[in-house]
């Protein structure tokens, strides 16, 4: 795994923080539902020209404001724009449509965050996705057991022919998202730091960097 195989993802900030994390990690993924930043201050900071993800989850703005917040990132320059499957049709389609016109990859994402279901449940959870429309599918679990950690990892043995992010949520789940990319993911998620984490079992990018390193040693 290398440094640009790791996306930060960053939740808060004001424009001008969000703009020297993007600066500092390159590779990072803004979740535009955390970050309360204006639709002007969206194109800014999508028009940096790093390696940037636009993602807007449900709950803090509503349908339109959530497809207009991922509209204006695409167009300033996004490389990937994440729209959950759980999605409306015409919602997905918007962003599908305006990611081809401006050449943004678009990664259809599936959370489950209870458990980690059974492998043939995930694949069909994987193939919806790709029916969808993604160009990189995000399917990620919440790990209880062990055992769940290893049923993801087996994913990747399984998923040879298109680009798949796949790891579990989760202090259980965190070596999967070490062990995702020598696997065959793309890339994985990292925190800005151990008290920024935007989602369960994220470590920060200093701790991913130091087993980087410490793989990289060998």
């Amino acid at each position: 795994m290398t440094r640009e195989q790791v996306c930060v993802s960053i939740g808060e900030g004001s424009r001008a923080e969000v703009k020297a994390a993007v600066e500092r990690f390159g590779f990072a993924e803004i979740r535009l539902d955390l970050c309360r930043l204006t639709i002007e201050e969206i194109a800014e900071v999508f028009s940096i020209g790093k390696p940037l993800i636009a993602a807007c989850r449900e709950g803090a703005y509503g349908r339109d404001e959530r497809l207009g917040r991922l509209l204006a990132a695409i167009r300033a320059g996004a490389t990937f724009a994440d729209v959950e499957t759980e999605a409306d049709e015409s919602f997905r389609h918007a962003v599908a449509e305006q990611a081809k016109r401006y050449g943004c990859r678009l990664i259809v994402s599936h959370h489950d965050f209870e458990r980690t279901p059974p492998v043939e449940e995930m694949l069909l959870a994987i193939e919806k996705c790709r029916k969808q429309g993604a160009d990189t599918v995000k399917f990620v679990s919440t790990a209880n057991h062990r055992r769940d950690s290893a049923r993801v990892l087996s994913l990747y043995a399984l998923c040879t022919d298109f680009p798949l992010v796949a790891f579990a949520m989760g202090k259980t789940g965190r070596v999967t998202r070490l062990a995702c990319v020598p696997l065959g993911a793309p890339f994985t998620y990292a925190a800005v730091s151990d008290d920024k984490a935007t989602a369960g079992g994220q470590m920060s990018f200093d701790t991913m960097k130091t087993f980087i390193s410490l793989n990289n040693s060998y």
